[in-house]
């Protein structure tokens, strides 16, 4: 910000007679130069990643040690069901009762959670039924019974819980992902990117009974259904705390996995990924190295100067849309409203609150995770430019008005799935 402002005074200096556009001019570039830009991670070959598209990152601080083809729009297979289960955990009570019927039931082709028509379960049930087998069943099952409105089908009632996930991942400025089911099972105009998995992931590892979720090793339901997880990495990764696998023709082989070591929660994922081990291998070696880089960086003592992810608190994103008719340039600077009876985010990871425990409304101003020193200058420099903006205007009205030299211008497939 200073070299901004000297940016300014030298301009003004370095000319005798300068026009007040041209002055503007000087220092609005001179301001922009001031606000730090965060330069993409690039790919770092010596990793060997064979997935096609990665990112791992820091799930407190956003920080990106390394990606390739992070923001591509691609099939992301069951790693839709992380989004179902935040959008379920935010609709239901734990021992919520939920109903299945016959447009439940997946074949063989399709992993499942093993259910059949006419069952009674509860919405935990289906909560682990779709995150550790990855059950299409449990997933179409928990969407249509929360989506349900009377007179709906079952089909309209799964669109509509579609539509409410969707809604919550624009809100977070997410805007590279649209669900068309609950399960990822290949179709048409499904996807998002790397980034915006890791983004959600960070947001969804706020909640405890996901965190709890994802770390399960096998769940024995109440109708007497014994279901296991299938994240290989849970058995031998130092530091795991879980993650969701995810595969069909379309997407190849997906994984987002979460660890923590010495302080610090890591989230990777990588898509369209190689079998049968060399994806699990990509998510060791890139959640070793972010470790091993902020080790570095912090104890060099040096800041965060690469691209930062971040996101919107959703809940936020909603009350801003709603006072100000979505007309804000500037980010809503306070967190949730009033708490929710089916569970809101809790702490973020590194609070001492990553699993475990009751969902709690977040602190003010939870939503936003990233380098918040960069936010605040970016604020700042917003805020003067905006000034800057308002004064030229001021000034070129004042001046049409006593020059009549002055001249007023106005110059944008589907696949068979296995997990």
């Amino acid at each position: 910000m200073e070299f901004g402002l000297f940016f300014c005074r030298s301009s003004q200096a370095a000319t005798s007679r300068p026009s007040f556009r041209s002055i503007f001019a000087w220092c609005l570039v001179g301001l922009l130069a001031a606000v730090p830009v965060s330069s993409a991670a690039q790919e770092v070959p010596e990793l060997q990643i064979t997935s096609k598209h990665y990112i791992v990152i820091d799930a407190e601080t956003g920080e990106v040690f390394a990606q390739r083809g992070a923001d591509d729009r691609v099939a992301i297979a069951s790693l839709t069901k992380v989004f179902t289960a935040i959008e379920g955990i935010e609709s239901a009570s734990p021992d919520a009762p939920m109903t299945t019927n016959e447009s439940d039931v997946f074949d063989a082709s399709s992993t499942t959670m093993g259910l059949s028509g006419g069952e009674t379960l509860t919405f935990e049930d289906l909560l682990y039924g779709m995150l550790l087998p990855s059950g299409n069943d449990a997933a179409h099952a928990l969407a249509r019974n929360l989506g349900y409105q009377p007179g709906d089908s079952d089909e309209q009632a799964v669109e509509r819980f579609v539509a409410r996930t969707n809604e919550r991942i624009r809100n977070m400025g997410l805007k590279d992902t649209n669900l068309v089911n609950p399960h990822g099972w290949g179709v048409p105009g499904h996807y998002s990117t790397a980034h915006d998995v890791a983004a959600f992931t960070m947001y969804a590892l706020r909640y405890p009974r996901f965190v709890d979720a994802i770390s399960s090793q096998a769940y024995s339901a109440s109708d007497g259904l014994y279901v296991t997880n299938t994240n290989k990495m849970l058995n031998w990764y130092d530091g795991i705390i879980g993650g969701k696998t995810g595969y069909d023709d379309d997407a190849g082989y997906c994984l987002v996995e979460v660890a923590r070591r010495d302080g610090s929660t890591m989230i990777s994922v990588t898509l369209d990924g190689v079998a049968p081990d060399d994806w699990y291998d990509d998510n060791r070696v890139l959640l070793d190295y972010a470790f091993e880089q902020k080790a570095k960086r912090v104890a060099s003592k040096q800041p965060i100067t690469g691209r930062v992810l971040t996101f919107r608190d959703p809940d936020a994103a909603r009350i801003e849309q709603n006072a100000r008719g979505a007309a804000s340039i500037l980010p809503f600077p306070g967190g949730a409203g009033s708490q929710k009876s089916t569970g809101a985010p809790a702490d973020v990871p590194g609070s001492g609150h990553i699993s475990g425990g009751t969902d709690v409304v977040p602190r003010s101003g939870a939503g936003i995770s990233g380098n918040q020193g960069t936010m605040d200058v970016r604020l700042i420099a917003a805020i003067g430019v905006a000034a800057m903006v308002i004064l030229a205007r001021a000034f070129g009205a004042f001046t049409h008005a006593g020059n009549a030299e002055v001249r007023a211008s106005r110059r944008s497939g589907r696949g068979v799935h296995v997990g």
